[in-house]
């Protein structure tokens, strides 16, 4: 995610923008709530296999002993992934590093806090809100540390996870980890991240889920 007048982020080519905060964030979200998230769901392959059954003999051989059913293999595990975009509403930029004594336009310490609606990266509908509160760790590097950023995705849950950004062209690319949620997410575990090719201005989000 990228500074935009007034605080909202953006992304550059190469990288998130800053945001805040995407992620991250992607990246750098009042809350206006749509329906239901409408999502890009993909649900893993379930394989699983009948089971066999083999009559067995009793140890005194006599014939009619229960059979016994070799247990099923484990069903397979699902994951979901949900893409969604940031539209940025409002951002301020609270320069509490000034206290310390810093003249400098950006100084150690700086919060950046803001909202921004979150859409469904397809249809481009309202799905929920984005909340973020950044703090400037290293103002020469623009890096910003996002302990806690929170996905609200009406009627299902809340998605919270951590972000470490560099408001700078070039930035790297990473997964951010899921650390809580709520709702429907409660107890999920996975990651957020930005992809690579993304052309969108703002915070591009694809959550996977690997719990």
């Amino acid at each position: 995610m990228a500074h935009l007048p007034g605080f909202a982020r953006t992304r550059h080519q190469a990288a998130l923008a800053p945001f805040v905060a995407v992620l991250l964030l992607a990246g750098c979200a009042g809350v206006k709530a749509s329906p239901a998230a409408s999502v890009a769901a993909v649900a893993a392959s379930q394989s699983a296999s009948a089971p066999t059954v083999a009559p067995t003999v009793a140890p005194t051989g006599t014939p009619g002993a229960p059979p016994v059913a070799s247990p099923s293999p484990a069903v397979a595990s699902q994951s979901q992934t949900i893409h969604v975009l940031e539209d940025p509403i409002e951002f301020s930029d609270v320069k509490v590093g000034s206290l310390t004594g810093c003249s400098k336009a950006d100084c150690q310490g700086d919060t950046l806090i803001g909202r921004s609606r979150m859409l469904d990266a397809t249809t481009r509908k309202e799905v929920g809100t984005f909340l973020v509160n950044c703090l400037l760790m290293d103002p020469a590097e623009s890096l910003y540390s996002c302990p806690a950023n929170t996905i609200t995705l009406a009627d299902r849950g809340q998605i919270v996870f951590t972000e470490t950004l560099r408001f700078v062209t070039g930035a790297v690319q990473e997964a951010w980890p899921i650390i809580g949620g709520t709702g429907e997410f409660l107890g999920a575990t996975g990651t957020v991240q930005s992809p690579a090719d993304s052309t969108y201005q703002y915070g591009d989000f694809v959550i996977t889920f690997t719990k």
